[in-house]
């Protein structure tokens, strides 16, 4: 629970209050599946689920392939998790998601090659300005953001290069310890998914995943790590998952979040 206890009384959220979920990653969490094999409910703007759009810098109804963060026509996890979500909670829910394809964790020591390590003062620090600007925009609706989960989807790109996967797990903890310090999500919980190892041309995919498995168990705040190999994918395109693959991903993601007090 987020908060503190009083007087031996659990803390309560304000009424205002509205749960915020993130996803952060690289191209499978903004996805590149395609929105038009998705089912007809799932084609149309979802009801109660709420996702930030950066370019209208507004809270919107999702909508696969419209505004879920990914390029036109295409969604990632967040459309199923989303719908599950309101379905079970009952309410509306929220969503940040930023992402950039073909991104690495490890620092490059060059802007010519942005990466999501601290110390770069890159891609992170511009996913915090995503988030900072959402949870703007919702204190301007009246509401009162609590943010409740981050999921990270990210790694493809470390598992190219051996010492970029031997530095993995550091990495991933700075990653994240840099996260809390923002101070509204220093209590929020982590999901994590790993990356495909059945690739040839990504030989340090299981290199990647036992780093992040070893950081998560040393994590409780970590809810839960996904696997992914069984993720159905693009057939031409073996690095993505397509629309069924990302409709798993976000059940497992729903899965993983629904309990989150």
């Amino acid at each position: 629970m987020i908060g503190l206890a009083s007087c031996g009384k659990e803390h309560s959220e304000p009424e205002n209050s509205v749960e915020v979920h993130v996803i952060l990653g690289q191209s499978n969490g903004l996805g590149r599946a395609y929105s038009f094999e998705l089912p007809t409910e799932l084609q149309q703007p979802l009801q109660g689920c709420y996702i930030y759009n950066t370019h209208s810098g507004k809270f919107e109804l999702m909508q696969a392939g419209v505004n879920t963060m990914s390029n036109k026509g295409q969604f990632g996890p967040v459309v199923k998790a989303a719908q599950l979500l309101q379905q079970h909670k009952q309410k509306d829910v929220y969503f940040v998601v930023a992402g950039f394809g073909n991104s690495q964790l490890y620092n490059s020591g060059s802007r010519e090659i942005l990466d999501w390590h601290p110390d770069s003062n890159e891609l992170l620090e511009q996913s915090k300005e995503t988030i900072e600007k959402a949870r703007a925009a919702l204190v301007a609706e009246g509401k009162e953001p609590v943010f409740k989960t981050i999921a990270w989807w990210q790694g493809e790109a470390d598992a190219l290069v051996t010492e970029h996967a031997s530095a993995y797990r550091a990495n991933e903890e700075a990653f994240f310890a840099s996260l809390d310090k923002v101070t509204y999500l220093g209590g929020t919980k982590r999901v994590v998914f790993k990356i495909f190892s059945d690739l040839k041309s990504h030989p340090q995919a299981g290199a990647i995943n036992k780093g992040k498995a070893a950081r998560a168990a040393a994590d409780k705040r970590t809810v839960a790590t996904l696997e992914t190999n069984g993720y159905e994918r693009n057939p031409q395109d073996r690095l993505h998952a397509n629309a069924a693959g990302q409709l798993q991903a976000g059940t497992d993601l729903f899965n993983a979040i629904k309990g989150v007090k």
